[in-house]
Formats: C-alpha cells, sequence, structure tokens
C-alpha cells in the first residue's frame, strides 16, 4: 500500500512538503518557508537525510519520519526529530510503520537508545508511542524572561571578571558538570547555530559559563563551589548589556536548580510544555 523511501533519495521539496501537509492541522502552527526548513532540520536540529524516510502512495508523500544521531551523554542514540501523516493516512497503521524503519535504522548504526519529544497533552501521540516501547523520562518546561534593563537582577561583584569565550572554552564545562541538557540546549546543537558565549574563570579555570543569543537563554552553569555569590548573576548582566535582548526563551528538564532561579528572575511559564520520551534497545 505504501512506498517508503529515505530521504536522501527524494528533493528536499518533497521531504517539504510532506513535512508541512501532515503538520498543517498540528496544535501548534507550523509556517516556514522550504529554505528555512531545509536548513534548520538538516542544520542544527540534527537530521540527517539517510536516516530519515518518507511514504508514498500513488506517488504522493503521505507521512515523514525525521531521524539523526543525538550525540552526547555517552549513549548514541536515534532522536526522531518530528514525523508527521496526512490526515486521511492516520490510523491505518502507517506511523507504526514509519517508526519500525527508525528502529530498523538505529539497530543498523550501532544505537542503544530512541528518542524523542512530544507536547504534554497530546495524548493520542503519547498512547501511540507508549505502545512503541517509549518511556516519559523527563518533563520539558519553557519559560518566557521579559528584560526591561538590569534592574531586573541587579549589580554583581563579578561583572567585570566576565570574558567573551568560546564554544571549545564553555565545553570544557561539560567535563565538570553531566547533569542531562534538553537537545536544544546542548552542546552537539549549538555548537551549529551563531550565539555568543561568556564565562568567568577562577585560578585559570572557567567556573561559570553561559551561551545565548539575543532571543534565547541556551545554557547557564556555575560550578557548585561558586554559587550563590552572584556568578550567574554577572553572567546575566554581560548578556543583558551586550545583546540587548527584550526578552530570553528559556527551557530546561526536571532540573529544581533551574526552576527556582527562573522563578527568582519572575520568568513567565509558556502554556506549551514537552515530554522526553526514550526507548532503550536492547
Amino acid at each position: 500500500m505504501y512506498k517508503i523511501k529515505k530521504c536522501s533519495r527524494v528533493s528536499d521539496s518533497i521531504v517539504f512538503k510532506a513535512f508541512t501537509d501532515g503538520f498543517a492541522d498540528y496544535m501548534i502552527h507550523v509556517e516556514m518557508d522550504e529554505e528555512y526548513f531545509i536548513n534548520r532540520f538538516f542544520g542544527p536540529e540534527g537530521n540527517d537525510r539517510e536516516l530519515s524516510f518518507i511514504a508514498f502512495k500513488e506517488d504522493i508523500p503521505v507521512g515523514i519520519i525525521l531521524g539523526g544521531v543525538k550525540e552526547g551523554e555517552n549513549v548514541k542514540t536515534l532522536r526522531c526529530g518530528g514525523m508527521s501523516l496526512i490526515p486521511s493516512e492516520r490510523g491505518n497503521g502507517l506511523a507504526k510503520t514509519l517508526m519500525e524503519y527508525h528502529e530498523k535504522k538505529s539497530k543498523e548504526i550501532g544505537c542503544r537508545q530512541l528518542f524523542l519529544e512530544v507536547i504534554k497533552g497530546n495524548d493520542r501521540a503519547i498512547n501511540f508511542y507508549k505502545k512503541m516501547g517509549y518511556e516519559k523520562v523527563y518533563n520539558l518546561t519553557y519559560r518566557k524572561w521579559e528584560i526591561k534593563d538590569k534592574s531586573n537582577i541587579g549589580i554583581s561583584p563579578y561583572d567585570n571578571k566576565v570574558e567573551d569565550m568560546t564554544f571549545e572554552g564553555i565545553r570544557y564545562l561539560r567535563e565538570i558538570e553531566y547533569s542531562h541538557l534538553p537537545w536544544q540546549s546542548d552542546f552537539p546543537y549549538f555548537k551549529n547555530i551563531e550565539c555568543n558565549y561568556y564565562g568567568i574563570k577562577e585560578k585559570g579555570n572557567i567556573v561559570a559559563g553561559i551561551v545565548a543569543t539575543n532571543k534565547r537563554l541556551i545554557y547557564l552553569w556555575v560550578h557548585p563551589m561558586y554559587r550563590m555569590k552572584g556568578y550567574g548573576k554577572s553572567l546575566l548582566n554581560k548578556v543583558i548589556t551586550e545583546l540587548e535582548p527584550e526578552e530570553l526563551n528559556v527551557s530546561y528538564t526536571n532540573n529544581s536548580q533551574v526552576h527556582t532561579f527562573c522563578n527568582h528572575l519572575n520568568m513567565k511559564m509558556e502554556s506549551i510544555s514537552q515530554l522526553e520520551m526514550y526507548k532503550w534497545l536492547a
């Protein structure tokens, strides 16, 4: 009934059509042009045309699943970067077929687990993934920080210690801390986008770092020995001064310290949140 092909075997225009047609009635409105889609989803989002599959019915693209290897945390993982079907093909077993192709490919390339994100409240999708063997592991929270000026957080005695950093300089922090990071806040993701890096050193070693754009606060971490002293505040002051954002979007998973920090800064909770679901492969 369906013909399944790798996305590498078809044009990007067909891949784009399958994706946007499938998400046309999604609970979050998806609107983008083809160039943006290709540059993002096969760029920093980490999807690979060789690891993604598209379904045809009578030569018409009717479904798609994107896949890419997720680096980090020392477990080779195949991430589902998005799956969609046109409405008329839902409930016909196509989603299961695409997920089976996705899992088979993950085993062929030596992955140990599968990973995806799904909107909390999308019960039909969540229940489907559970039937496919996935389990919810993390809650992914989104918040927005409206910034008027530095008075939001106040002056810190460490403001003059903040330095411009490089990706490599900030990456050193991952040799110290191993906490779970959401995909779009993880190092393999943000190394491929344009962002700014700042850090603070003590005795020649970086002990606090931040990664941000003028729209997103992507990563912030302070060594436990230097917390509650103003290091994080100084890094935020640098972002506010240098990038002049009007607001910053923030996301994090199951981290009480980050949650409390966001509360302290009066960051607003977004209406949408997600679940991170995993399936371990034997």
